[in-house]
């Protein structure tokens, strides 16, 4: 038996037994940040092979009602301030970084921080919470539990990551509809 069919056994009996509480993370209603307090405007939970790995939340400033097209395009432009949360689920990550995280942070960001990222990363476990926060004209700016990791100047890295989420083919689906509210 594999590896990969010994963990999902694992995780499917520890689901059946209750020996885990799937997808019960609940975002904070707002965050603060450089002077902004940011709304929590959706999330979703990003689930592979029946487990929940993280809670992906999307922060905009407070007063910022936008509606499913107007979002989009706001996004897509990033001509407004944007927050994305993310919370670990699961102990059970891999130990190297996803592919499509470590191609979209690799591509923005210089050496150096980069590989403080993927430091942090293999460090990641349940509970943990990683703050993405764009500023426009300025940068974006990456948190691990509230501690400053570095910025990356322009839009690129957020646009990135919004592409991950957000884009034409998404990493799910279901997380992409469940974040721009359908």
């Amino acid at each position: 038996m594999s590896f990969s069919c010994v963990i999902r056994t694992v995780v499917v009996l520890s689901f059946f037994l209750g020996l885990t509480d799937m997808g019960s993370a609940s975002p904070p209603p707002d965050i603060k940040f450089n002077n902004f307090t940011w709304k929590h405007h959706s999330s979703g939970i990003r689930t592979y092979n029946f487990v929940d790995v993280y809670q992906c939340a999307l922060y905009l400033p407070r007063g910022n009602n936008r509606v499913k097209g107007e979002l989009i395009a706001s996004l897509e432009s990033l001509e407004n301030p944007v927050a994305i949360r993310i919370e670990i689920l699961t102990s059970m990550l891999p130990d190297k970084m996803p592919d499509v995280w470590r191609e979209t942070i690799e591509s923005e960001v210089t050496g150096k921080a980069f590989k403080r990222f993927r430091k942090g990363f293999a460090g990641l476990d349940e509970g943990d919470v990683l703050l993405f926060v764009y500023l426009p004209g300025k940068s974006t700016h990456l948190y691990l539990n509230d501690e400053f990791q570095f910025k990356d100047p322009g839009p690129g890295l957020m646009q990135g990551l919004l592409d991950q989420w957000l884009g034409a083919q998404p990493i799910s689906e279901d997380l992409k509809q469940t974040l721009i509210g359908e």
